[in-house]
């Protein structure tokens, strides 16, 4: 086994920082699902022997990529972390970050990663390798890599996913087991719902894949509450702990901040859970209010019934009327908050005779034959532009059959269309 010495001898590196000290911090990336510390991602620090003074990361990056030994140095980075990392024998997981610009290097390139860490005493199977945003230059030598990396056990993270090069093309060539957010998207999540919207794009983007999502750059409690009220698993930043050498002392202040934020998660949890379970049955005892105060046959007399109906119902915010072939027969009548909308091309209030026939709430009663009554999924609404589920119910006339469509709101979107 080659000692610390001969590792460092091989490399050029070595001479290049006779001044400076390369220390390995870490921050710590926590799951509040399981109350305990994930991983710690490692990061670097260098030190002036001359007056310690602390060089930051970028300028120690900037001067090894101007010497072009930018490879070499991270592998010195790497194998001071795994160092370090092993003498605090932790359980957590060790992330470490991957440049993509220098890692197409055939199989020798390919080997060094495994082979580091199980002279260093490691199982492949605790390492999760970063990979962040810059351009790879061959997409082929990229996947090549990648997948020697994960058949020798390594988890594959990709880093900064929504910025630059570490986009949905990223995803696609990498197949992740952890996407991490771009700190752009978390930054000030809970007061913006298009970043909301993102974020819960990207969770349901990576449930459908097999990933895991992790939100970086988590700097207020507002910001962690809101990712993991989203479901977003991993959680890392200011927030939880700034990066430090102090491995014990991190664990610490990790362990705190996830019993503080377990129990805050746990009553929005139950409270959420009371408005569903409330909005469900509410669903039911509503609409069998307003079949009371109807009559079947005279749809005018009905519109007049249901434009009153949607003023003392906030949460409702359409009714119409379908007939036995899914073909619109009354008015939509809408909650104020849309029938004051502008017109859009996109979201708009249907006209009489519009075909609704292949929609969820009219099928449903081909697909179930024995059912009267039917609570769909959560949707968009074409004619508002918020997510909702349709309560449809069959009805029965003189003779004929019909279909009463009630709009249930979900969840209002901020589309551009909200703001001016």
């Amino acid at each position: 086994m080659r000692s610390k010495n001969q590792f460092l001898e091989r490399n050029s590196v070595a001479s290049v920082f006779e001044d400076i000290d390369v220390i390995p911090f870490f921050q710590p990336i926590i799951c509040l699902k399981t109350g305990r510390v994930f991983a710690y991602e490692s990061l670097i620090r260098g030190c002036s022997k001359i007056d310690n003074t602390i060089i930051p990361p970028k300028e120690l990056f900037s001067l090894t990529d101007s010497l072009h030994i930018t490879g070499d140095f991270d592998r010195l980075c790497q194998h001071r972390a795994l160092e370090a990392f092993k003498k605090f024998n932790s359980n957590s997981l060790l992330f470490m970050n991957v440049h993509t610009n220098y890692i197409f290097n055939g199989t020798k390139g390919q080997q060094e990663l495994p082979t580091l860490t199980e002279e260093m005493g490691f199982n492949p199977k605790v390492i999760g390798l970063e990979f962040i945003e810059s351009r790879a230059n061959s997409p082929q030598d990229l996947i090549s890599f990648v997948s020697k990396q994960r058949e020798s056990g390594f988890l594959i993270v990709v880093d900064d996913f929504g910025s630059e090069h570490s986009n949905i093309e990223r995803l696609i060539l990498l197949h992740p087991d952890i996407i991490k957010i771009n700190r752009n998207i978390v930054h000030g999540i809970d007061k913006d719902v298009y970043r909301q919207s993102i974020l819960k794009s990207i969770v349901g983007l990576s449930e459908m894949t097999g990933a895991v999502c992790l939100a970086e750059g988590v700097e207020t409690p507002e910001e962690l509450m809101t990712c993991a009220l989203f479901g977003v698993n991993l959680l890392q930043g200011f927030e939880i702990a700034r990066p430090d050498s102090d491995l014990k002392g991190l664990e610490a202040q990790a362990l705190r901040k996830i019993e503080i934020y377990r129990e805050k998660i746990y009553n929005k949890i139950l409270c959420r859970l009371r408005e569903t379970r409330f909005l469900t049955g509410d669903v039911n005892m509503t609409a069998d209010w307003l079949i009371r105060q109807i009559d079947v046959d005279s749809l005018e007399s009905m519109e007049s019934v249901f434009q009153e109906f949607v003023v003392i119902n906030p949460n409702v915010e359409l009714i119409f009327l379908l007939d036995e072939n899914g073909i619109q027969i009354s008015n939509m009548i809408c909650a104020p908050h849309i029938e004051n909308k502008p017109y859009s091309y996109i979201f708009h209030v249907e006209e009489k005779g519009c075909n609704h026939s292949l929609r969820p709430y009219f099928t449903c009663f081909s697909a179930f034959k024995k059912t009267n009554r039917f609570l769909t999924d959560k949707h968009l609404s074409s004619c508002s532009g918020n997510l909702c589920r349709t309560l449809a119910i069959r009805l029965q006339g003189e003779g004929k059959s019909y279909i009463l469509c009630i709009d249930f709101l979900e969840e209002e979107i901020k589309t551009p269309l909200h703001f001016h």
